[in-house]
């Protein structure tokens, strides 16, 4: 029997794929309904793609059950003796954090930088859309990336420098009587602009929120 072992590969890259297979191997024959209850899966959309990417690894018997061909138990027989390999999550150290977070900061701070210096204004909406998703953004890949974790405690750790970095630059000003606006726009702005400056420091969190709930929605079946 000939076999495209890059077919395959492709086949059963994917996890859900390779849990069908391997509890076909296991039970003999499945329903339909007890594949996805074994599966844990509630999209019957993505269910019957699934079916049809393994093609000819599987087939459905005359009583509605599904059984592995032969080609779908040299499958079973390569993923039971080749088992992929499992990535363990570490907690997030707190000088990656640290060092997560000094990125996140930089990405948060420079665009407003360049705002106050030259006192162009008209691009503070799309500063702000910016703002609240790039930062953000950049420290859930970095956090997932080092600690191999999806959990919310590591995720969270580093933009608390970008929110105590923010916080330390409100206080300098503050005691150095340094003005948050240029002087045409008049000491009435200070208040609001401290109040925009600190809630920059809370974007990372919301950044990293949404990334990680678009991350989750992407993984559902």
């Amino acid at each position: 029997m000939d076999i495209d072992f890059v077919s395959l590969h492709k086949i059963l890259k994917d996890a859900t794929r390779r849990k069908i297979v391997l509890h076909l191997s296991k039970r003999g024959q499945l329903t339909y309904m007890e594949l996805m209850s074994l599966l844990e899966i509630t999209n019957n959309g993505k269910f019957n793609y699934h079916l049809k990417v393994l093609g000819n690894l599987i087939e459905k018997e005359e009583d509605g059950k599904y059984r592995l061909t032969e080609r779908g138990e040299l499958a079973s027989q390569l993923l039971q003796k080749f088992p992929e390999k499992t990535i363990e999550a570490k907690p997030l150290g707190i000088g990656d954090a640290l060092l997560i977070g000094i990125a996140g900061f930089l990405l948060l701070a420079i665009p407003g930088s360049i705002i106050l210096i030259t006192g162009i204004f008209g691009v503070t909406f799309l500063i702000s859309i910016y703002e609240l998703l790039v930062p953000g953004a950049v420290m859930w890949w970095l956090t997932v990336r080092r600690a191999k974790s999806h959990d919310f405690y590591d995720l969270l750790k580093p933009p608390l420098t970008p929110l105590a970095l923010v916080i330390a630059w409100l206080v300098l000003m503050l005691l150095l009587r340094v003005s948050f606006t240029p002087r045409s726009y008049g000491g009435s702005y200070v208040q609001p602009l401290m109040i925009g400056f600190l809630a920059l420091g809370f974007f990372p969190f919301i950044g990293v929120i949404i990334a990680e709930s678009l991350y989750r929605l992407s993984k559902r079946d």
